[in-house]
């Protein structure tokens, strides 16, 4: 193809100096920056000390091998990735000494890193009675996948304890677009799909108290192996999924903290990894092949649970069944055929428009998906581990799920100036208090 011998072409290496072009959902990613912070994060908290020279080796090594984890975007007609800076003021690899670890890991969950200048990656050792390991990835590079087997790919690396760095050839055996997905639909089948992709606006009655962006906060809160257990056996009982679960109880949770008016049409936006369409080994792991679609939901005026998890199954199963994944990424592929810069234009007078208050966002909940052990295992015990999404700036909200060792971690991103602690704490525990009603009810 024309367009993979473009990819070949641009993608060479001379001494330092090599050029790796964006795909759509990279660039689309990238121009999200006015939504978000594009962070998403890894954290493994340990029970001892990993070593640190086997580990600062390790690091070096894996980002030699992923070389976009040092990289930095460049915007332009036809976009691309190009070394960092050299010097950046961020560097890929530290390590923090600190008698208060959480205090710590806040502040650098704080810190984002910027596309632009670069690296793209960034991992961080905090050092304390326990070591805590934080592996950040910028969202233009990578979703959640990518960064999880590059969590494996730097355990295994450590587990080697190689004392001489490896030297992998430059580049990628597979194209990182959305294309190679979508070629394995014809033109109709694309365009049925793209048209099931409705844009609607909710009432979601979040209590922001201002638009401003301020620094970026999380709070989490984690559903241990018991809870979690009876979590499963309850969608297994109702021939449901974990998804539909964590989705019904996330939209009770806002419209216990956040109700809108009834009966009407509050869409909640989710996201899919389109890699479920092809083999895993088939796609670069430092890609971005997951894609966001909304779920109109309907909350009536006397919230029954149970047919809330049964609407959640329904329109879930209609959307993978008319590959709403497929739609959202043809109609992302049709949109940057105006051009980078259109794309961004358009994007930053919606944007205007929802500093001015004109328009708001829809909430968006994102399951990250499970930690396996190979991404943990350095070959010390192992106390927790779990993933934050990106910081979402007001009027937005993310909230994203993780399992490590069939325990969930439910967390949210966002500007502490534009909510409570409190209420975002609320929520959550509404989030966990309805997982637990519908098991108790078996």
């Amino acid at each position: 193809m024309a367009e993979q011998k473009a990819v070949e072409d641009q993608h060479r290496q001379e001494g330092d100096s090599w050029r790796i072009p964006a795909s759509v959902n990279d660039q689309w990613n990238f121009l999200l920056k006015t939504i978000w912070d594009q962070m998403i994060h890894l954290v493994i908290q340990f029970e001892g000390a990993v070593d640190l020279p086997t580990l600062e080796q390790a690091v070096r090594e894996a980002m030699a091998a992923e070389v976009l984890t040092t990289a930095k975007f460049t915007p332009g007609d036809s976009p691309f990735f190009e070394p960092a800076f050299p010097g950046s003021d961020t560097p890929s690899w530290d390590v923090i000494t600190t008698a208060h670890p959480d205090i710590a890991l806040s502040s650098l969950l704080g810190s984002s890193l910027d596309p632009l200048k670069g690296p793209m990656g960034r991992v961080r050792l905090i050092r304390s009675d326990n070591d805590l390991l934080c592996i950040s990835f910028n969202h233009t590079m990578t979703d959640a996948y990518g960064v999880k087997s590059f969590g494996s790919l730097l355990a295994s690396l450590y587990r080697s304890g190689r004392g001489k760095g490896m030297n992998p050839p430059l580049g990628n055996p597979h194209d990182r677009s959305l294309k190679i997905i979508l070629s394995l639909f014809s033109g109709d089948e694309l365009a049925t799909a793209a048209r099931r992709i409705r844009r609607r606006e909710g009432g979601w009655n979040i209590p922001f108290e201002s638009l401003k962006v301020g620094e970026g906060q999380y709070v989490k809160q984690t559903i241990g192996q018991p809870g979690f257990s009876s979590v499963r056996q309850f969608a297994h009982n109702h021939s449901v999924t974990i998804n539909d679960l964590l989705l019904a109880s996330f939209i009770l949770a806002l419209a216990k903290m956040a109700p809108p008016l009834p009966n009407t049409c509050n869409p909640v936006l989710t996201s899919i990894d389109l890699r479920r369409y092809q083999s895993l080994s088939f796609h670069y792991a430092l890609s971005n092949f997951s894609v966001a679609f909304e779920l109109p939901v309907m909350i009536p005026d006397h919230i029954d649970p149970t047919d809330v998890v049964r609407h959640i199954h329904t329109l879930m199963a209609s959307c993978k069944s008319g590959h709403a994944g497929i739609g959202a990424a043809a109609l992302l592929e049709t949109e940057f055929d105006k051009g980078f810069w259109k794309v961004e234009e358009k994007l930053a007078e919606m944007e205007g428009k929802t500093r001015q208050g004109l328009s708001g966002k829809n909430p968006f909940f994102t399951n990250l998906g499970v930690i396996p052990e190979g991404v943990v295992d350095y070959g010390i015990p192992v106390r927790d581990a779990w993933m934050f999404g990106p910081v979402e700036y007001p009027p937005g909200l993310c909230l994203a799920a993780s399992t490590f060792r069939d325990c969930l971690t439910l967390s949210v991103g966002y500007s502490g100036t534009a909510l409570q602690k409190e209420w975002v704490i609320s929520l959550l525990s509404a989030m966990a208090a309805t997982l637990s009603r519908f098991t108790s009810w078996e």
